[in-house]
């Protein structure tokens, strides 16, 4: 069996352990003639059925290995080729060295090619909705990625051409939860890149879909850049307006899956943020000063109010704040720790 799925007869497969077409059927039950139709076929497993694929990985080493191989291979060889369609070369290095999940990375490339397609449909906006969460949120963000050696594509410019021009039609229903997440995560991934804020994309009183829109575009700008007023403006935006601060309680949790994701966009009374610290202490450690900055001021103490042990991770908030805080140039955000850690020592 090869590592990476490349197409092999059941006879192949097999070979390697002195196995022959008769131990093969003792060992996992089947006929002989069943056996026989798939021995010397290298396209066997789209021929064998359900039942007797499950048979013949229990019994034989290397067929579920290889099963699972091949079923990755060839999604992403029909991918590679959808991409190459729409003028986009994917970096197969970048794809294998990936130590991001194989599916999760696959689910990003059918992504690029229903945004390259510029299809506004439901049915794309149900598909990019479904990468709200760390793990696929880190696949999207390879496929948007420009660094060489990380990025799923060689140039993803003109995905993020066709990502600004599909968007604001995902937008068009007035209600739509999949079409708000979708939107949030297109934005929050182009501007995780280009570290600007549309000048059109202005603080207004906003809807769900507008405000939730805003936060991925902030976020995305806070992650890659180091706007400290914009941190400064989105607190300010949360301290007088409603719809913000709900958003802004709901998204971390359903992110980090501690809270279901609800089209209501509202989160259980008793939640306890065990996923939701561990992400925001990595992030932390790893983002810019400003982000921290809206960590410390906006949504740690908002996160407090839900669940006043943070997961079990005060002693550990503590720390991180102490740490990045000191470490910090800008005088505001090192106040801001500092007093934050005050009242979790309080807490603690």
């Amino acid at each position: 069996m090869t590592a990476d799925g490349e197409p092999k007869s059941l006879s192949d497969i097999t070979k390697d352990m002195g196995l022959n077409m008769s131990d093969v059927a003792a060992f996992s039950g089947l006929d002989e003639s069943t056996i026989f139709r798939l021995w010397d076929n290298e396209e066997w497993l789209d021929r064998v059925s359900g039942r007797s694929l499950q048979s013949l990985m229990s019994s034989v080493p290397g067929i579920a290995e290889y099963s699972m191989a091949h079923a990755v291979r060839k999604r992403r060889d029909g991918l590679v080729a959808d991409l190459q369609r729409e003028g986009l070369a994917v970096d197969l290095a970048a794809l294998e060295n990936s130590p991001v999940a194989k599916q999760h990375l696959l689910n990003a490339l059918e992504a690029a090619v229903h945004i390259m397609r510029g299809q506004a449909t439901q049915k794309t906006s149900s598909f990019i909705a479904r990468f709200w969460g760390r793990e696929q949120d880190t696949a999207l963000e390879a496929l948007y990625s420009t660094e060489s050696g990380h990025g799923l594509l060689v140039d993803p410019q003109k995905l993020f051409d066709s990502t600004i021009e599909l968007a604001p039609r995902l937008n068009r229903k007035t209600y739509s939860f999949h079409s708000i997440l979708a939107l949030n995560i297109l934005t929050h991934q182009v501007s995780k890149v280009t570290g600007e804020l549309e000048a059109d994309l202005g603080f207004e009183m906003p809807g769900r879909q507008t405000a939730f829109m805003m936060r991925g575009v902030v976020m995305g700008c806070l992650i890659s850049s180091n706007d400290f007023e914009l941190a400064e403006r989105y607190r300010q935006e949360l301290d007088a307006t409603p719809v913000y601060a709900a958003l802004e309680e709901w998204a971390f949790p359903t992110y980090s899956k501690d809270g279901r994701i609800s089209s209501d966009f509202t989160l259980p009374s008793s939640l306890s943020l065990r996923n939701t610290a561990v992400e925001v202490l990595r992030e932390i450690m790893v983002y810019s000063d400003a982000y921290l900055y809206y960590l410390a001021s906006t949504y740690i103490p908002l996160a407090l109010k839900r669940d006043p042990a943070f997961g079990g991770k005060l002693p550990e908030l503590i720390q991180a704040l102490r740490l990045r805080g000191a470490d910090c140039r800008d005088r505001k955000t090192r106040q801001t720790c500092e007093a934050l850690v005050r009242r979790l020592k309080s807490l603690a």
